[in-house]
């Protein structure tokens, strides 16, 4: 009880001192607290799973040189050779085989639970029209952009393994309705990765803030808004 009271009088004071200063200065300080919030989002929550699924991929790359080098390999030894010397070769395309179905495996792990590209503008639209006080100015998708190559076979051109859908949000309100529209975004079930955040305070206490997110596919499909 007394541990409340004093955080009651701490937030009173707090508050009091928020509401003797200048409009310019309140404004200064929630931008400074927005920005922090989606810093330590990005920190703690985002960076590490996209920094994983990029070693991931990385390894994934370099597994399938490695096996293409050894195919190789293989070829010019059964022409050299009548006798098959190609047991321990060939133990390791299959052991390295299994090791890409293991990386695969835990790629589509890590992006089962992002949001997928062709329900992504819905969502934001979805949610931006349950928030109160917020006005819609622009949704736009973006291009898919190739992030992860397969090797190509011979005669064929390269294909890629995974893309990255971005959409770009646009829309005005007030400080705490754009803070509660961020916060309903980060508690859906679904995921997305953060690219840009733009606030900017236009007719105080109107602000407008553009938003770019982007999630993981296998399918090339462009986003429809």
């Amino acid at each position: 009880m007394k541990q409340q009271l004093a955080l009651e009088a701490e937030y009173r004071k707090l508050s009091a001192k928020f509401h003797s200063t200048s409009s310019r200065e309140q404004c200064l300080i929630l931008i400074c607290g927005l920005v922090v919030i989606l810093l330590l989002m990005y920190t703690f929550l985002f960076e590490p799973l996209f920094k994983e699924s990029e070693k991931l991929q990385q390894n994934r790359d370099n597994t399938q040189k490695e096996i293409s080098s050894l195919e190789v390999q293989v070829a010019q030894l059964s022409e050299k050779l009548n006798s098959d010397p190609n047991e321990p070769v060939n133990t390791r395309i299959a052991d390295l085989e299994r090791e890409i179905q293991n990386i695969t495996l835990q790629l589509e792990t890590q992006t089962s639970n992002l949001v997928p590209a062709n329900k992504m503008a819905g969502m934001l639209e979805s949610v931006l029209s349950g928030s109160k006080g917020l006005k819609l100015i622009e949704l736009q998708s973006i291009a898919p952009v190739p992030i992860l190559l397969e090797p190509a076979k011979e005669g064929e051109e390269s294909k890629a393994g995974l893309y990255r859908h971005g959409v770009t949000l646009i829309f005005e309100g007030k400080y705490f309705d754009i803070q509660e529209y961020l916060q309903k975004l980060e508690s859906l079930p679904w995921k997305f990765y953060w690219k840009k955040f733009d606030y900017l305070v236009g007719d105080y206490p109107t602000a407008s803030v553009e938003l770019e997110i982007y999630t993981l596919s296998t399918n090339k499909a462009f986003i429809g808004v």
